[in-house]
């Protein structure tokens, strides 16, 4: 059973002081700066090919082009108003995700591998005439310092076993994370981001909307969970580690 503990911030004095920063140039330092904090995996080049393109509510949306793909790598960056562990209980309510993450039609959970590993199904609604999105993901939870740090890392896994949706394009590739740690009692820092490749032909008005819609309603639809199912996954966090 987990025992309500005072949060443990990581870098507060430097944490704080980035979500100061305002401009175009100061996020994409702030942003840079905050992949560390959170612990997300050096890239090359990271700091340099990463494009700003939406500041909105303090969120920060930044895309990184990939090579032979239309559909960039995209993260965002924003405070949400909960502990670390409330954002993980919504992550993982995956028949919930319909309620807040954008164009999600379906989602739910296939199988469990393990006690913080799930295999999950998840179908996008895109406008017509383009075709709904579907993947099969392996979700995976790590707790680096808890109950003030943690990852919840995603993968798209080959599902041969699970049945295409008619009328569906079955993505191959797609991963990301989200980075979560304390602020202080009642907030956290969210780094979201994600890498994929939807597939099929995408029209490029598409492509450029989603770009910045997406992780940015992702941030702000997370928000949203967060006040609405206040005190409503206090059985689920007492379980967490």
């Amino acid at each position: 059973m987990h025992n309500p503990v005072s949060i443990r911030p990581r870098h507060d004095a430097i944490v704080l002081s980035l979500l100061k920063c305002s401009g175009v140039a100061a996020s994409a330092v702030c942003i840079a700066a905050l992949i560390v904090l959170a612990g997300a995996s050096p890239t090359p080049g990271l700091a340099s090919d990463w494009e700003v393109i939406a500041e909105q509510d303090g969120i920060v949306v930044s895309r990184r082009p990939v090579e032979g793909r239309k559909f960039p790598q995209l993260r965002a960056v924003g405070e949400v108003p909960g502990t670390p562990y409330e954002v993980l209980a919504i992550l993982l309510d995956v028949p919930a995700q319909v309620d807040w993450l954008p164009d999600c039609a379906e989602s739910k959970t296939v199988r469990r591998v393990g006690e913080w590993r799930s295999i999950v199904y998840t179908r996008t609604d895109l406008p017509w005439p383009v075709s709904d999105r579907e993947v099969v993901l392996a979700s995976e939870v790590t707790f680096i310092d808890p109950p003030s740090t943690l990852r919840v890392a995603f993968e798209a896994v080959a599902a041969p076993d699970i049945e295409r949706r008619r009328g569906t394009v079955r993505m191959d590739r797609a991963s990301g994370f989200y980075a979560i740690e304390a602020i202080d009692e009642t907030r956290s820092l969210v780094h979201y981001e994600v890498d994929a490749d939807p597939g099929g032909s995408l029209p490029g008005w598409l492509v450029s909307m989603q770009s910045k819609r997406n992780p940015l309603e992702t941030l702000a639809g997370l928000r949203r969970r967060l006040e609405e199912t206040r005190g409503r996954y206090d059985e689920e966090i007492g379980r967490f580690p």
